[in-house]
């Protein structure tokens, strides 16, 4: 049985223990580690994208700049919101959507110097704390992704969004048993996170524990089934367990959700070709998928 335990900030421990040095799922855009076979997916979750109300009008409209990311124009979205912040510079608002348009332009460099810029003007604001650490993150900067993400902790230590991306920041840093708990703990401050359920089953894929994989697996898909990442996940692990006439269904439903999806259609012309042991008998997501919101509840009892 999988168990939990509070997550102690990096910040904190260094207080009075001396860490070891250090040398997956990498949401936006997300750079896919799967083993081989079969082919992984892991995808980022949605940035954070503020709520502005009443934010101000420039010669570029914030309003403008913001219909062309909503758009997904994230270019024209960059270069609006670049016009924006030079001429309303103490703007926090102009600049973390910039940093968001350049993240989601594929401009690194440039979204983290403007997320940087917008906590200079205010450094309380939790998102673009969390977005500067995703950026970080696909950046391949870890440690520092650690140390932005940690900030927010220092304002809420009740942020699950927090310690879903310290999970994957241990991730990246070959941690995987902090990972999990990371997950856990975001898990634990939102019932309902489906990808930290879907970050966590990836994370026991990678260790080789298929069996506990399916349950975070099975909610996730449950909870989010028109998540085609979250199918195809859920189909690796299927698969690892030998249940290879679900793990095809998992797969087609990855593809009649998204067409284009490579990867789930190499699993399932893969799978299609091998024989399901008659012996291991059929298996019942929903149970599983009901045992692990169980499983969470218990977590949330034991941290009470």
């Amino acid at each position: 049985m999988i168990t939990t335990f509070r997550y102690t900030p990096a910040w904190l421990v260094a207080g009075f223990m001396v860490l070891a040095g250090c040398g997956e799922e990498s949401p936006r855009q997300a750079i896919a580690r799967e083993p081989d076979p079969p082919s992984m997916t892991v995808t980022p979750e949605s940035a954070s994208t503020p709520s502005v109300p009443g934010a101000p009008v420039g010669p570029v409209s914030f309003a403008s700049a913001e219909s062309s990311y909503r758009a997904r124009r994230y270019d024209e979205a960059v270069a609006g919101f670049e016009s924006y912040t030079s001429s309303r510079p103490t703007n926090q608002f102009g600049f973390y959507m910039l940093g968001l348009s350049a993240w989601k332009a594929g401009d690194l460099p440039k979204a983290e110097a403007a997320l940087r810029q917008a906590l200079a003007l205010d450094s309380t604001h939790v998102k673009s704390y969390l977005n500067l650490g995703r950026v970080l993150l696909d950046a391949g900067q870890p440690d520092s992704a650690l140390a932005v993400v940690e900030a927010v902790l220092r304002i809420d230590e009740t942020v699950g969004e927090a310690y879903r991306l310290i999970g994957r920041v241990h991730g990246a840093q070959g941690e995987p048993d902090r990972a999990v708990t990371a997950y856990h703990e975001a898990l634990v401050l939102d019932s309902s996170d489906v990808w930290s359920m879907n970050n966590l089953g990836l994370v026991l894929i990678h260790q080789g524990a298929f069996d506990d994989a399916l349950r975070p697996l099975a909610l996730a898909v449950e909870r989010a089934p028109e998540v085609a990442m979250f199918q195809n996940n859920l189909g690796i692990a299927l698969e690892r367990t030998g249940h290879f006439t679900a793990a095809a269904g998992a797969y087609r439903a990855a593809i009649a959700i998204d067409s284009g999806f490579a990867k789930a259609q190499t699993n399932l012309d893969r799978v299609v070709t091998l024989k399901e042991d008659p012996n291991i008998g059929p298996i019942d997501l929903q149970v599983l998928a009901q045992g692990f919101s169980a499983q969470i509840a218990a977590w949330v009892t034991q941290e009470q």
